[in-house]
């Protein structure tokens, strides 16, 4: 039975006119975040983006404006200039932020790449506003590192060899042709148009001799065909080509105050420049640092000195145990070692005694071989070696040993412990609730900028949720008539 529409309802017309044209402030809260990214950009000093402004041409969109898209796209977790562009045309704030204005993804995009050093100084500027509004102290800053897919295919990365195999897959398959074809119209065939497994092979061929030359020039190993800058590193997905992004970021409430972008997979060459960046940045010393294993080093630790910080760094053998590592009956650290006649003792009671000394880069090793491991009861289980159980032992330097001493204090445990709660939740919010796992652009420069980008977007969040609370006045909005 069809049931009569009730009374108490709203009236609902999608064609109603309106006597006075809609302002868009009134569909959009005072505090909301896009309010926060208008106020922001409108304080900054823009003279970097304006003297790229051409004068030649049509006139072009307004950098303030475009930077505000961009700034509020990327807070959103819109990282694509097509679905910035869109937005534009459906969200209420994009449209605010635009003024009515639609500039094409293809506009957004070459904004963004076009000020790559730009948006750097911009992101310095705003970390100056954070400070300025109290959330920046440097009384604990901590630095972390993680490693984002590259825009380029793993399967476009080639060696020496590779390109060697693929040349002559490439040559053995045309060959293959040519003999199919003289077989079919003759060995004399002629034709107009130039065959097309040949048009296909010397571009091909072509494209993988500049590779080789590159990896020639630069000296590398391994070179990506779509992004020469991308390097394989060990991801959590696994081994991808990949870049390796840093963040400094402050205690207080958690605004990065440097951040960079690398192609090195180790992060021990990175503390130093990002503790210079920090303190550039800002204009002021660290107090204290804390920064996983991947950035200890005894040189590390040495160069810290000079700039006067209570640093707390665990290398890698420390920090392993004090995550509760789990130890198999033959693990190291079942072998009990005696300083004295400088001997390893294992669980069934054999002696390994020294054998010889390895050099690394982060440190010197001593070897200790067994040979009495074959008669054994446990051999196969402890080693499979014929030659023996073999156990390394890294010479610590002195550095090393104060700074395990140091976060085995009460106080140094304290510290060392906020170290995840400061830096670690940046990363963790990237990924999981903007969704930025990988970069869009190519290239070391502009991975660096839109990583900038990213930092931006969260300081303005920080901003949003503790600068206007802590004096940072909403600016008023007034309706033009």
């Amino acid at each position: 039975m069809k049931v009569a529409e009730p009374k108490n309802l709203r009236p609902y017309c999608q064609n109603q006119s309106l006597l006075f044209p809609a302002n868009l402030l009134d569909f959009i809260q005072n505090d909301d975040l896009c309010m926060v990214v208008d106020d922001v950009v409108n304080s900054l000093d823009l003279s970097c983006l304006y003297v790229n402004v051409s004068w030649e041409g049509n006139m072009a969109y307004h950098p303030k404006m475009m930077l505000k898209v961009l700034f509020y796209a990327y807070a959103s977790g819109i990282f694509s200039s097509r679905n910035s562009a869109k937005a534009m045309g459906e969200n209420v704030a994009f449209i605010y932020l635009a003024a009515w204005q639609r500039p094409d993804f293809r506009t957004i995009n070459n904004f963004r790449k076009n000020n790559l050093k730009e948006i750097e100084d911009i992101f310095v500027q705003i970390v100056h506003i954070c400070q300025q509004l109290k959330m920046v102290k440097l009384g604990h800053i901590s630095i972390d590192s993680s490693k984002f897919k590259a825009n380029a295919a793993d399967r476009k990365t080639y060696d020496r060899d590779r390109i060697e195999r693929e040349m002559k897959r490439i040559l053995d398959k045309a060959e293959k042709k040519d003999q199919q074809e003289d077989a079919l119209y003759g060995c004399d065939k002629t034709g107009a148009e130039l065959p097309e497994h040949i048009r296909e092979r010397e571009p091909r061929i072509e494209k993988l001799k500049q590779i080789q030359k590159q990896l020639d020039q630069e000296g590398k190993k391994k070179l990506n065909a779509t992004d020469a800058d991308a390097v394989f590193m060990k991801t959590t997905a696994g081994i991808k080509t990949a870049y390796n992004a840093q963040a400094s970021v402050d205690e207080d409430v958690q605004v990065i105050v440097a951040a960079d972008v690398t192609n090195e997979p180790n992060d021990k060459e990175q503390l130093v420049p990002m503790i210079e960046q920090t303190e550039q940045n800002t204009d002021a010393s660290i107090d204290i640092l804390t920064a996983d294993c991947g950035y200890s080093t005894a040189n590390n630790l040495q160069k810290l000195e000079s700039f006067n910080i209570d640093a707390y760094i665990p290398d890698d053998t420390y920090q392993s145990r004090s995550r509760g590592k789990k130890v198999a009956p033959f693990d190291k650290d079942n072998f009990f070692y005696d300083e004295t006649t400088d001997v390893f003792t294992c669980p069934e009671g054999k002696i390994v005694k020294f054998w010889h000394t390895r050099h690394y880069e982060d440190g010197n090793y001593r070897v200790y071989r067994c040979v009495e491991c074959t008669s054994c009861q446990y051999f196969g289980q402890c080693t499979t070696s014929k030659t023996g159980r073999s156990i390394w032992r890294r010479l610590v330097d002195k550095k090393i040993k104060a700074m395990r001493s140091k976060l085995d204090s009460a106080s140094g445990k304290a510290i060392y412990a906020k170290r995840k709660h400061i830096v670690e939740p940046f990363f963790g919010h990237m990924k999981a609730m903007l969704g930025f796992s990988g970069f869009n652009l190519r290239g070391l420069n502009k991975f660096k900028a839109e990583f900038m980008l990213v930092a931006i977007a969260h300081n303005l969040k920080k901003i949003s949720k503790y600068g206007y609370k802590r004096g940072l006045g909403l600016t008023p909005r007034v309706v033009e008539a």
